[in-house]
């Protein structure tokens, strides 16, 4: 009776509850259980990392790594390693012998007044073994630094390049009639224009006028050799006056190429002749390098004096950009050069390219610079003219701006009468190969200008290159 109770009781709990007494436990029962699981693969994921570790240290037992060891060469090991008493040039008793001469030394760690002595020294034995070196070669100091460079020269280029003293292989008009292949490629250049070249200033005593001779040269990176602006031998010396100091120039020979970084080397050996040999004097010696910074226009460059000893030997140098090679000769056709008529032929050339940088940088143009091929009234007293009426001009290479113009001046005066004079010009425009012709009438002749046009080649030659 009771029991029956309990169960009515019972199932009127369950009816009233229905559903959701029975959905609430069904879902206490999957909570019940996610959270065991969870439990469970936690347990199960700690007991692999255990077994893992486990594993991980019966291997380190079982097979221990080596630990990395990089060897470190003792001196010992060299000295045992073969070839070594070949390569410090010893036998074995020699080694020892200076093994046990270097144990024996007293050791002490040199203090920082000691090294400075001990380098001190050593500066101060180099330089007088310097100069003894160089008074053997030269008493007069002022002329040392040319020598190093004679020295150094000859050390560096006397392989490829020959002797010291030899002038330039490379002829003008190089490319006029042919046109430059393979190697030896050609195209315009930056050139040196050499305008004039005077002795400024004397010192030592020397009295005006002198007689002056020897040779004065450039050095560009094509071939190294002496490219000569002036040379006069002993016997056919130039006198210098006060009133007029500019050398007459015969070169350059060919167009001076401006290659940075290599520096041009200005070359000058020039002496005074005395009564005798024994009296001449070193009027001026110097081995200059010059540097010409790269520009798009041409310009007169700014500073060209040099001193030595008894002298200041000033040029006056213009920078040509991108420039061809000129060649220039003058010959009569018609009448003939009279007696009694002095005669100067010059030239002087245009610059064109980017001219407003040139005015922007306050650098002079090359326009008014005049370049002397003859002047009759100075040393050279005459016009001399060939059998085949050719003009014998001291110089005749310039470089042209090759979107420049080339101007040929002429001028003739009587030596009587210097009311009567005769000033012609002729105007050519540059070529990459090929001749320029054109005439000139100064009254009492007929002059046929000609100028050859070259392009340049800055390709190294050598003493032994074929040309």
């Amino acid at each position: 009776m009771e029991m029956a109770e309990v169960d009515r009781k019972s199932d009127g709990k369950t009816a009233a509850t229905g559903k959701g007494s029975s959905s609430g436990a069904t879902a206490r029962r999957r909570s019940r259980g996610r959270v065991l699981g969870k439990r469970r693969l936690q347990a199960d994921d700690d007991e692999d990392e255990e077994e893992e570790a486990e594993l991980e240290e019966e291997e380190e037992r079982q097979d221990p790594k080596p630990a990395s060891v990089q060897r470190v060469w003792t001196s010992a090991d060299f000295e045992k390693s073969e070839g070594f008493l070949r390569f410090i040039g010893k036998t074995a008793e020699e080694y020892a012998a200076s093994k046990a001469a270097f144990a024996s030394r007293p050791r002490r760690i040199e203090t920082g007044e000691e090294w400075e002595a001990r380098v001190r020294k050593n500066i101060e034995e180099q330089d007088k073994a310097y100069e003894e070196m160089m008074r053997s070669q030269d008493e007069d100091e002022s002329n040392w630094d040319y020598i190093a460079y004679r020295n150094s020269w000859n050390d560096t280029w006397s392989g490829s390049r020959g002797s010291f003293e030899d002038a330039t292989r490379i002829p003008a008009m190089r490319f006029t009639h042919k046109p430059a292949l393979g190697y030896y490629s050609a195209s315009a250049l930056d050139t040196l224009q050499i305008f004039s070249v005077k002795v400024a200033a004397t010192s030592g005593g020397l009295q005006w006028p002198l007689d002056v001779f020897g040779i004065v040269s450039i050095r560009d990176s094509v071939d190294r050799n002496r490219n000569v602006v002036f040379h006069r031998t002993r016997d056919n010396c130039q006198t210098l006056t006060e009133q007029e100091r500019n050398l007459v120039l015969v070169g350059p020979t060919r167009a001076v190429v401006l290659s940075m970084p290599d520096p041009l080397i200005i070359d000058v050996e020039l002496k005074v002749k005395g009564t005798t040999e024994s009296e001449d004097k070193r009027l001026s010696l110097l081995a200059v390098p010059l540097l010409c910074a790269d520009k798009y226009y041409s310009h007169v460059l700014k500073s060209g004096s040099y001193t030595s000893k008894l002298s200041t030997v000033e040029f006056r140098l213009g920078y040509i950009a991108a420039s061809v090679e000129a060649t220039i000769s003058v010959r009569v056709i018609r009448g003939s050069w009279p007696d009694g008529f002095h005669g100067q032929f010059a030239a002087c050339t245009t610059g064109a390219r980017f001219r407003h940088l040139a005015r922007g940088d306050k650098l002079a143009g090359i326009q008014h610079e005049k370049i002397v091929l003859l002047d009759s009234s100075g040393d050279q007293n005459v016009v001399t003219v060939s059998g085949d009426g050719m003009i014998e001009l001291s110089r005749r290479v310039v470089s042209v701006e090759k979107v420049g113009k080339l101007k040929v001046f002429v001028r003739a005066w009587e030596e009587v009468d210097h009311n009567n004079v005769v000033e012609q010009v002729k105007v050519f425009s540059p070529l990459d190969a090929g001749l320029s012709n054109g005439e000139l009438d100064i009254g009492f002749c007929q002059l046929e200008v000609s100028v050859a046009w070259s392009l340049i080649s800055e390709n190294p030659v050598l003493a032994k290159s074929v040309l």
